[in-house]
């Protein structure tokens, strides 16, 4: 104890002679001073305001393919005021309004001919033969687009439930372009449960290209699969498409722009101490027990979903290393577009930004630096961050969420697994 009070106060002595945006120790947790001391970390960089961040998702799916094409990117944005400004109204994410703009007419303003609007409302109006029918076909004014946008909302809010909730999103999708049964007898046979089956994960419109199993061009795409309504009433059992279902692209959107007021050391590209912050300081937090902190940030920026694996293995949502390092960074500032999809694509990533990235030969643990990212070369089934001090922070897919603990390694299981290490150029 007299080790760790002297240490505290040679930090806090430290910290007095910096004459750069220091905050009051008052906010800072005497264990997370204590291990910056520990580790060379001498000064706090915290910040409470209002910070925005713009990113795209990743905007890639599982296997690293970009889901939205740069025209298509451009018109979201031009449309984004008046998506945000429907969907705010109802506390949803506005990306749900953008994705179905895009399934929908493509993220043109216009009516289509059957009366049913920019968004297809068939219910609202009755398939475009009631008094609600959109008339005329034609392109539409900046003033006609938001009041479709408002009404499109509103007629969402109720159909399933909170759509901060990404099984509801999945399930409004699936709503949205008709609950055949077809879709779910399809995610049945592909190994989802009742429940799961009826959110949507057997349909085209809403899943394609989410995995491998459901991935049209992947040679690991499941034969059940196959089939989909070519046109209303008109099943082709052997039909695949290549458009990217709706959840995809929904995914690879959201948080394209995230704002928040912060109070800790997140936003400022201090990786260690947004690990720490999201982090149990011990080990054994089960699949379920995600501390609320990287709940939060989850949220903020994308990544609350629940992950799964190409053979329809999924996890709790934060139970999983790719998440885990994804929201650290996003979170943190360091990468507000680092992908959350899987260790292979998240190294790919890291080697495709030399700007950014540099992968760093080393030796032996002690050559380390804290915030460096470490991937398995076994296939990449494995992503953590080395805290320093011997400390490292990660999750494990379907076994923990966020954790730090000790036992920093380059090479595990009998030196069957080695690890490439990336370092963040600043």
């Amino acid at each position: 104890m007299r080790k760790k009070s002297f240490l505290v106060g040679l930090v806090a002595a430290l910290l007095a002679l910096l004459p750069l945006n220091v905050q009051a120790l008052s906010i800072i947790d005497e264990a997370l001073l204590y291990f910056n001391g520990m580790n060379g970390i001498y000064f706090y960089r915290g910040h409470k305001k209002d910070e925005c961040i713009v990113t795209n998702g990743g905007n890639q799916n599982y296997a690293g393919v970009p889901v939205w094409s740069d025209a298509e990117l451009a018109a979201i944005s031009e449309n984004q005021a008046i998506y945000e400004e429907a969907a705010s109204e109802y506390g949803f994410p506005w990306q749900v309004m953008a994705v179905l703009h895009y399934m929908e007419t493509g993220l043109r303003r216009y009516n289509p001919g059957n009366g049913q609007g920019v968004y297809q409302l068939y219910s609202y109006t009755k398939g475009g033969t009631n008094e609600n029918r959109f008339e005329p076909a034609s392109e539409l004014s900046e003033a006609e687009f938001r009041r479709q946008t408002q009404i499109a909302a509103n007629y969402i809010s109720s159909a399933v439930g909170d759509l901060n909730d990404a099984d509801n999103v999945k399930k409004l999708f699936f709503k949205f372009n008709g609950m055949s049964s077809k879709y779910i007898e399809k995610a049945l046979a592909l190994g989802f449960s009742e429940e799961e089956a009826r959110n949507g994960e057997g349909s085209p419109y809403v899943m394609n290209g989410y995995d491998a199993m459901r991935d049209p061009s992947s040679s690991e795409m499941n034969p059940a699969w196959a089939g989909r309504y070519v046109r209303d009433g008109v099943y082709d059992s052997s039909s695949t498409s290549t458009r990217f279902g709706a959840f995809v692209k929904y995914s690879a959107l959201y948080g394209s722009v995230y704002c928040r007021e912060t109070t800790d050391t997140g936003g400022d590209g201090d990786i260690v101490n947004t690990a720490i912050l999201l982090t149990w300081d011990e080990r054994n937090h089960g699949k379920n027990d995600p501390k609320q902190e990287y709940i939060e940030a989850m949220k903020a920026v994308g990544t609350y979903f629940t992950p799964c694996r190409s053979n329809g293995d999924c996890a709790p949502v934060g139970a999983s290393c790719d998440i885990f390092v994804s929201t650290v960074m996003r979170y943190s500032g360091a990468d507000p577009s680092f992908p959350a999809t899987g260790p292979v694509v998240q190294e790919n990533y890291m080697r495709s930004h030399p700007e950014m990235y540099s992968q760093v030969l080393v030796s032996d643990t002690s050559e380390l630096l804290p915030g460096d990212i470490l991937v398995a070369t076994d296939n990449g089934r494995h992503i953590y961050l080395n805290l320093g001090g011997g400390m490292q922070a990660s999750a494990s897919y379907n076994d923990r969420t966020g954790e730090r603990f000790s036992g920093v390694y380059l090479s595990d299981y009998g030196g069957t697994r080695h690890y490439n290490v990336y370092r963040r150029i600043q």
